[in-house]
């Protein structure tokens, strides 16, 4: 799973490299903080995620990981609304299924920060 986490992050990276730069690994991200997601004193602060252990932290250390998805999902929702793009989900038994503009589809996952993710790359895409 945490496999899925690092392309889906990695793919991210390497579209809207203003958004996400890959740091030192492949699997360590710098998402850019943006003013109406989290109050930061600084214009070019950033926020690391480690998608390597991902799984292992849900397991671990839940608050912490949890926290930084909810980051992910509220960067994804504000540049979806930059772009005026709709953003929807739906929930099923297999996981949360995002949906950018009534046609751009994730696959389930477990978190919606990560399925969000997979339909904004397939937004950046296209």
């Amino acid at each position: 799973m945490s496999t899925t986490y690092q392309q889906l992050f990695s793919k991210w990276a390497t579209l809207a490299p203003d958004e996400c730069l890959s740091t030192e690994r492949d699997y360590k991200f710098k998402l850019r903080i943006l003013p109406d997601v989290e109050k930061c004193n600084s214009l070019t602060a950033s926020r690391l995620i480690i998608t390597e252990n991902l799984e292992t932290h849900l397991a671990n250390r839940r608050d912490f990981t949890i926290q930084l998805l909810n980051f992910v999902l509220l960067t994804i929702i504000q540049h979806c609304a930059a772009r005026q793009s709709s953003i929807s989900f739906s929930f099923t038994e297999l996981g949360t299924i995002a949906t950018i503009c009534n046609g751009l589809r994730s696959q389930p996952h477990p978190h919606p920060a990560i399925a969000a993710l997979d339909a904004y790359i397939q937004l950046l895409e296209f």
